[in-house]
C-alpha cells in the first residue's frame, strides 16, 4: 500500500532579505523619502515616529508595524520629543498575498510581538549584533552564521507575515494622517526637494523631474514648496544654482565658462542670462565687484 503525497502550497514566498537592522534614533532623526524594489517591514520597539508614505504622514507609537511595498515613497521621522528604538527588515517577496499588507499599521498582540523576537533572536544567530548605521547599505553577511539561522529567519518571517493577516481585526489599523502628520508629510518633503536640488545642481531645473521623482503631482509639489519656501521649485532651483556659481567666482580657480559648464547650463549666454535674472548683474561684473 502506497501513500500519495499532498503538496504544500507556499502562499508567502521569502526570496531573500536585503538589510536587518535594529535603530536607536534620537528625537530629531529624519531621513529623506526614499524607494527600492523590495519589501520594507518597520516595527517600533520603542517610541513613537512618524511614517511618510507617498506624500501621507501617519503615526506610529510603541508596539506598531507598517509595512512599505516595492516602489513605494517612504521615509521615517522622529516626532521631536522621543527618542526612539525601531527595528527594519528588508526583504524579496513577489507573492500576490503581500498584497494584504499594503497602507496598514498593525498593533502587535502577544502570539506574532513573540515571533518577532523569535526573528530577531535567530537574526542575532546569523550576523551578532544588527547593525544600527542608517549609513551602512551592505547586505546581510550570512557567511559566519550559526547552522540554519537564515533558513529559521525565513520560517519566523514567514510565520509573523501569517499571524498578522489572522490577526484580529481591531489590532488593524488602515493607514490615515491626521492635520499634524500631513504638515509634517509637507515639510518632509519640501525638505527633501530642496536638498535633492542641492545634490543636482549640475542639472537644469525640472518640475517634471522632482515630480517623477517624488511622486507626486505638479500642483500638490508648487503648492506644498511656495507655502514652505515662499517660491517655485524651479526658481528656487535656480536661485541655488546661482548661490553656487557666485560663491565658485568667489573662489576663484574657474573661469566663468566652466563655471557655466559644471552647474549643467547648455550655454555661456544662458548662464549669464540667468545669472543677471538673479542678482542683476551678468557674472563678469559681479567677479568685477568681489575683486578676483
Amino acid at each position: 500500500m502506497s501513500f500519495e503525497q499532498a503538496p504544500v502550497k507556499r502562499e508567502i514566498e521569502i526570496e531573500g532579505f536585503h538589510a536587518l537592522y535594529y535603530f536607536e534614533f534620537d528625537r530629531n532623526f529624519y531621513h529623506p523619502p526614499e524607494r527600492h524594489d523590495f519589501w520594507e517591514l518597520v516595527y517600533v520597539d520603542d517610541g513613537n515616529i512618524n511614517a511618510v508614505v507617498d506624500g501621507i504622514g501617519c503615526s506610529l507609537s510603541r508596539g506598531q508595524v507598517i509595512f512599505h511595498q516595492p516602489g513605494e515613497n517612504h521615509s521615517h521621522i522622529a516626532n521631536g520629543e522621543d527618542a526612539s528604538n525601531v527595528v527594519v527588515v528588508s526583504f524579496s517577496c513577489k507573492s500576490p498575498v503581500m498584497s494584504f499588507f499594503n497602507r496598514k499599521i498593525f498593533t502587535l498582540e502577544r502570539a506574532p510581538k513573540r515571533i518577532l523576537s523569535l526573528f530577531l533572536e535567530e537574526a542575532q544567530n546569523a550576523l551578532g549584533k544588527l547593525p544600527g548605521d542608517y549609513a551602512d547599505k551592505a547586505a546581510p553577511d550570512f557567511s559566519h552564521a550559526a547552522p540554519g539561522a537564515a533558513q529559521l529567519m525565513e520560517c519566523y518571517l514567514v510565520e509573523f507575515l501569517f499571524s498578522l493577516i489572522r490577526s484580529d481585526e481591531n489590532s488593524v489599523l488602515a493607514m490615515s494622517q491626521t492635520p499634524d502628520t500631513r504638515r509634517l508629510a509637507e515639510s518632509s518633503l519640501s525638505d527633501s526637494v530642496e536638498s535633492y536640488m542641492e545634490r543636482h545642481l549640475a542639472e537644469p531645473p525640472s518640475l517634471d523631474v522632482l515630480c517623477r521623482h517624488f511622486s507626486v503631482s505638479r500642483t500638490y509639489l508648487c503648492r506644498i514648496f511656495r507655502e514652505a519656501t515662499g517660491t517655485s521649485p524651479v526658481d528656487h532651483w535656480t536661485h541655488l544654482k546661482i548661490k553656487r556659481a557666485k560663491a565658485m567666482i568667489r573662489q576663484g580657480g574657474y573661469n566663468i565658462t566652466q563655471i557655466s559648464e559644471q552647474l549643467g547650463y547648455s550655454s555661456i549666454h544662458h548662464f549669464t542670462r540667468m545669472f543677471k535674472r538673479v542678482t542683476g548683474m551678468a557674472p563678469t561684473a559681479y567677479r568685477d565687484s568681489v575683486g578676483t
